[in-house]
């Protein structure tokens, strides 16, 4: 709604100043100049110009009444200016003037009318018996009061107090109903023509009685009535059809109109018997209006007994209606109070929650549903979410019910849509079990193996096995028979662990198991495996001796990843020695690492970083990835690994963690400034509550832009992490600092992370994401990722994928920057500069 501007209160203040100047001026009985027309002329002029800029942008709809209103302002501005000047004769004298007067005059009655066709339930024999009866006691009160007492009133007097007794009372009983939307215009109407009244009735009384006070009351309700008008247009929508509240459209009572209404109805017998107590007769007149404002009254009176039984038929009908479609429908509709009693249920809804068909509610709708459910359910009721719960339909059988519910518009009352959604919960816990079980054999696959690495506090060994000899099998008696013998492996690996450790598939003829417990039970675990598996196996017609090499790996929190790759890297090493072979990861170096101190190291420089490089493709850029190594005076050259897990042993994670920070960005500010710098966050070492001061330190200290750095951490880093790391990490990301997620592919999705963490990159490790020697199987899969990292804007590094037709493959795929394992690794910084001098692109790293 727009208002007016402070130039209608400005106009409003000069028109009165200038009728206090002109009023004195104008002779009462219109001879000579009549100086306070002129003024009127002008502030008519001025009010139908604002109230045809105020129209501009309406639709046509809303248009129709404010034009005419602006029509109505020119036709009195002329009317007044001829008067004024003197051309044609002064108002109650036949004349020019009078005649632009009269239709300027019936406007506003007409544009009240207009107002009230655009409430949505108008139905007009009501309003125009309203209008008349108004009109007709407005008419007797004026006889009785004005036309009766007076000596001789002429018939234009005459004609101008019977034009204000109807437009009064047509406009009032028009616009006693609005729109929410108009009923500030439609309450500016009627006061626009309540003023025009009374300016006729002052032009009336002038023209019996001439006097400058008539002269002055009239001439001000002009004033205000002309402003009144611009206000109507300018508190006026600029679409009746479109409003963005459909409750704009609704009926609203208007005060003001039902005011003038009331008042008419009550007057007119206040008048009568007022003037039979003072003995005064009654006209002629008088008393056939009498007469016609009772039948208009017994008319309305039929009107509104014939309304509302209209209303009752229409609010039965469309309770029928609505109970029709309610009980009609498969879906169960149920109202329950502030207790969750049963207030009402549709047939369905009785059904599904098990109650009688017909007969009384009683009980609550926890008294339905499940024990185990009862606590959630109340919960869900008083938030308001959409909850799932199980009940015993009518049936007897169990039903999973999914319900949408909704507050009353009054009251403490809940309307609760139930439907039946057993055969697809049903279906989304089979296909949930099938996204994490493996076909062939029934075991959890690859994915669930990761997820239970992920979780999980306990000591835990991961073993991963391969079969002896399988590829034979295949060859010599078909796939088939493959497949049996690949069932009876998934059964006897079954039997030969516990309930609490996890037998899955990983593909092909790689198993994996999940021990819980400590290494020496693992390892008894894997010999058993061995030994098992190396009995002869039965398919059909066909008996096989295979058998299975195994590597076994400590899980440590958050390091499902790492303890994967050790294991598979112990079972590369347990096929090398032979057939029917373990081999626990160790490298033969863990009670050498255990007793040296990782801060001395530091600090005696014994502890070094070293930069593996990664290019992009298309673009000259580069990219270097820190490793922080451990020349170990006896061990040699230890790994991050093994370096960050001494760490934590001997707590110098946060130690380690500002050191390979401020070490990096120091080395990164000497190298090109398109260079960028990658540093991990390993899983279970990283410092939380001091890793943003740690990174700002670092910055600020070298003298780094925050953009040139990239923190990277797997998804074990993010499930072992203190809660806090999602919001330090959103605040490095802010910082300008870039996000990178390392290994992905191994677990959840890309969605599910970037809910949680802000990202710039993805890291994926090609060689763990197919089976061995598929390469198209591990294309498809990395197109896959490249596509779904594409839709979020996310730059895709790829590693672990050696120089020919899979790094060929991996950079068409779309994958921006790859680590071949041709690539320069470990390289001290002394010669990444010399490195950095070959051009870059992508012969170069392939």
């Amino acid at each position: 709604m727009r208002r007016v501007s402070t130039a209608g209160a400005v106009s409003l203040l000069l028109a009165l100043l200038a009728l206090v100047v002109a009023v004195p001026l104008s002779a009462p009985d219109g001879s000579g100049r009549q100086w306070d027309n002129l003024v009127l002329g002008v502030v008519g002029s001025a009010a139908a110009v604002r109230a045809s800029r105020a129209t501009r942008g309406m639709d046509r709809r809303t248009l129709v009444p404010w034009r005419l209103m602006a029509v109505c302002g020119s036709l009195f501005a002329t009317a007044s200016l001829l008067t004024g000047t003197g051309l044609t004769p002064a108002f109650g004298e036949v004349g020019v003037g009078d005649v632009l007067l009269l239709p300027a005059v019936c406007i506003p009655p007409l544009v009240c009318g207009l107002l009230a066709s655009q409430v949505r339930s108008t139905r007009w024999p009501a309003p125009l018996v309203d209008g008349a009866m108004v009109t007709a006691s407005l008419l007797v009160v004026s006889d009785v009061l004005v036309f009766s007492p007076a000596a001789d009133v002429t018939p234009l007097a005459a004609a101008y107090g019977v034009y204000a007794a109807v437009a009064v009372g047509t406009a009032g009983a028009l616009c006693t109903v609005s729109t929410r939307a108009l009923r500030r215009s439609a309450t500016a109407m009627i006061a626009s023509t309540s003023l025009i009244a009374l300016a006729t009735v002052m032009l009336a009384l002038g023209i019996a009685d001439p006097s400058q006070a008539w002269q002055a009351v009239g001439d001000v309700a002009v004033v205000l009535a002309l402003e009144a008008s611009v206000l109507a247009i300018t508190s006026s929508p600029l679409s009746c059809s479109r409003h963005e509240d459909p409750r704009a459209g609704a009926p609203r009572v208007n005060f003001l109109g039902l005011a003038i209404t009331v008042g008419a109805t009550v007057g007119l017998p206040v008048v009568l018997v007022s003037a039979v107590l003072r003995g005064q007769p009654l006209s002629a007149a008088a008393v056939v209006g009498t007469a016609g404002v009772v039948v208009l009254l017994l008319l309305r009176n039929t009107l509104r007994i014939r309304d509302s039984g209209r209303l009752i038929e229409d609010l039965v009908r469309t309770e029928e209606d609505f109970r029709e479609l309610v009980e009609s429908s498969s879906d169960g509709v149920a109202i329950v109070d502030g207790d969750h009693r049963l207030q009402f249920a549709s047939r369905a809804a009785r059904h599904l929650l098990g109650l009688p068909a017909e007969g009384p509610l009683s009980g609550s709708l926890l008294d339905r549903v499940d024990a185990e459910d009862h606590q959630r359910v109340g919960a869900a009721l008083t938030a308001g979410a959409v909850l799932h719960f199980r009940v015993t339909d009518a049936d007897g059988e169990p039903t999973d019910l999914e319900v949408t519910h909704h507050d009353r518009a009054a009251g403490d009352r809940r309307v609760l849509q139930l439907r039946d959604v057993t055969t697809r919960r049903r279906r989304e816990r089979e296909l949930e079990r099938m996204a994490y079980t493996d076909h062939l054999t029934r075991l959890p696959n690859r994915a669930m193996l990761f997820q239970q690495m992920a979780g999980g506090t306990t000591e835990r060994c991961l073993l991963v096995l391969d079969l002896d000899g399988f590829k034979a099998v295949n060859d010599e008696a078909g796939h088939e028979a493959g497949d049996h013998l690949l069932v009876e492996v998934a059964g006897r690996l079954r039997t030969v662990v516990r309930e609490q450790d996890v037998v899955t598939r990983l593909g092909g003829d790689e198993f994996a198991v999940l021990v819980e417990g400590t290494l020496s039970e693992a390892v008894e675990a894997a010999q058993r495996i061995v030994d098992v598996l190396a009995l002869p196996h039965r398919t059909a017609e066909w008996t096989f001796a295979i058998g299975a090499s195994v590597g076994v790996s400590q899980l440590r929190p958050g390091s499902g990843q790492l303890a994967f790759r050790e294991a598979d890297a112990a079972l590369r090493a347990a096929k090398q020695a032979g057939k029917g072979c373990l081999r626990v990861w160790d490298d033969g170096r863990g009670a050498q690492v255990a007793d040296s101190d990782v801060a001395t190291a530091l600090a005696e420089g014994h502890v070094q970083l070293r930069y593996t490089l990664a290019g992009t493709t298309g673009e000259p850029l580069r990219s270097l990835h820190a490793v922080p190594v451990w020349q170990h005076r006896t061990a040699g050259l230890l790994p991050a690994a093994e370096l960050w897990a001494a760490a934590g042993r001997q707590g110098q994670d946060a130690l380690l963690q500002r050191w390979v920070l401020a070490t990096a960005t120091a080395h990164a500010v000497g190298l090109p400034r398109q260079l960028a710098l990658a540093i991990d966050l390993p899983a279970g070492h990283v410092q939380v509550d001091q890793l943003a001061d740690d990174v700002a330190t670092a910055l600020v200290t070298a003298d780094l832009p925050a953009h040139r750095l990239c923190l990277a951490l797997t998804e074990d880093a993010l499930l072992t992490a203190p809660a806090a790391l999602p919001g330090v990490l959103h605040e490095l990301h802010a910082a300008g600092v870039r996000i990178c997620l390392d290994d992905y592919g191994m677990g959840r999705t890309l969605v599910s992370h970037l809910s949680r963490i802000p990202l710039n990159s993805i890291r994926i490790d090609v060689s763990a994401l197919g089976g061995r020697g598929d390469d198209e199987h591990t294309l498809r899969v990395v197109r896959a990722i490249t596509a779904n990292a594409e839709a979020f804007g996310l730059m895709v590094v790829a590693h672990g994928v050696e120089p020919g037709p899979l790094l060929d493959g991996v950079l068409d795929a779309g994958v921006q920057m790859v680590r071949s394992r041709a690539t320069p690794q470990l390289v001290p910084i002394e010669e990444v500069a010399e490195l950095l001098r070959v051009p870059a692109g992508e012969p170069a790293l392939r």
